[in-house]
């Protein structure tokens, strides 16, 4: 029997909207919460999930980069979904320890910045809470399958966290499916990689190693490049070291006019996220590009392909090379047909809502600041299938060479 829950989301952009529709899914939930700086989005989705459950939903304004703003609607809630910009984590953190309220993001603002979250983990284990970092699709999703590969295995090679999207979109302009900022932010950064002697390091360039990789049909082979991204900060320490892991990286699969765009915004200083004085006005440069773009949430329907997120797991199994693609992949048109999302804010949304049915049901009791590999995957997996976000493998073994006997 699954114990009753208290839940806020906070952020109500595409990814808190995705989590809040499936929590009023869920037996569990006794409360809903939403929090955002912008309150309309929020009262729309509150009116229509009302008649879906019994559980209470409220709506507030709350900002983000206040910890006294989320503090004051945490004082009965059991676990926060952050959905907002990663850069307000420590905000919101901060008022989870004082309300002792468990805690779940989708991504970090940097590789440092998950370093810093985890080091709290001494703090939410003295509160007695939960702090699940990077839980979404990649980061997250991607962690948990690197995990499940992980452990089949006897020894490992390398880790290769792959994210490929053959997909159009209806929209002249520049656009992201995620974050914007997120996505300008990350892709323009030094991309981090990990090996076992150096431990963390980066790659001088965005942008760089461009390499073909071949994603399960119908998307084919696409070009990749490696991108900052957090499974590169943690894999290899958490999962990979103790079984021999030699390299750990993650590449994006980004379309050509994608990568152009955001070298011109780099070369002009318009990724710049410090503001500056323009005609009496202080703006962050960024800001100003963002504002020009779609928000992802607004791109549902407009979206036609196939999205994919796995991990690429080399090593051996007895006396075998084994190779193990753990992926999940998702129909743009599809995924709107029945939820009326785009799939990649979906494929974010659903899996922080599988570690909350494991929560309620008692089989994630773990407490403390985690990177979301820790999850047991297995039964993870489970919750995910009955929420509809399909998982599948691909393995290639070959026979390990014998050494020859010298003679």
């Amino acid at each position: 029997m699954s114990s009753k829950l208290k839940v806020a989301v906070l952020g109500v952009g595409g990814v808190g909207q995705v989590c809040a529709d499936e929590l009023v899914k869920s037996d569990y939930l006794d409360k809903l919460v939403l929090g955002d700086i912008a309150t309309g989005p929020a009262e729309l989705l509150a009116d229509e999930l009302r008649g879906l459950t019994s559980a209470t939903i409220e709506v507030y304004q709350v900002d983000a980069s206040n910890t006294d703003s989320v503090a004051s609607i945490l004082h009965d809630i059991d676990l926060v979904l952050h959905a907002g910009l990663p850069e307000f984590n420590f905000n919101v953190m901060e008022a989870c320890l004082r309300t002792k309220t468990s805690y779940i993001d989708m991504a970090s603002v940097s590789p440092a910045g998950l370093k810093e979250q985890l080091s709290w983990d001494q703090k939410f284990k003295d509160a007695g809470i939960l702090g699940i970092m990077g839980l979404g699709c990649d980061p997250g999703f991607s962690n948990i399958a690197a995990r499940y590969a992980v452990d089949q295995m006897d020894t490992v090679e390398s880790i290769s966290i792959r994210d490929g999207d053959n997909s159009e979109v209806d929209y002249d302009g520049f656009c992201t499916y995620f974050s914007p900022q997120t996505a300008i932010s990350e892709c323009l950064a030094k991309p981090n990689y990990w090996t076992a002697e150096h431990g963390e390091q980066f790659y001088p360039t965005p942008f760089a190693n461009k390499e073909e990789f071949e994603f399960p049909e119908p998307i084919g082979w696409l070009d990749t490049y490696n991108v900052e991204h957090e499974e590169s900060t943690t894999l290899g320490e958490t999962i990979g070291r103790a079984k021999g892991c030699k390299y750990v990286d993650f590449k994006y699969a980004l379309h050509p006019d994608f990568v152009n765009t955001l070298q011109v915004l780099s070369y002009l200083g318009l990724d710049d996220d410090e503001k500056i004085n323009v005609k009496g006005v202080s703006v962050a440069p960024r800001d100003v590009v963002v504002t020009t773009m779609p928000k992802p949430a607004d791109l549902a329907g407009k979206i036609h392909g196939y999205s994919c997120v796995g991990a690429f797991v080399k090593g051996t199994q007895g006396n075998h090379k084994l190779e193990m693609f753990v992926y999940t992949m998702a129909n743009h048109d599809e995924v709107f047909q029945k939820t009326e999302f785009q799939a990649t804010v979906w494929q974010t949304g659903v899996p922080p809502i599988a570690a909350v049915d494991l929560i309620a049901e008692g089989k994630l009791t773990l407490k403390g600041c985690i990177p979301s590999e820790l999850i047991d995957p297995v039964p993870f997996f489970e919750r995910l299938k009955a929420r509809g976000m399909e998982w599948n493998v691909i393995t290639k073994t070959s026979p390990l060479l014998k050494m020859a006997s010298n003679i």
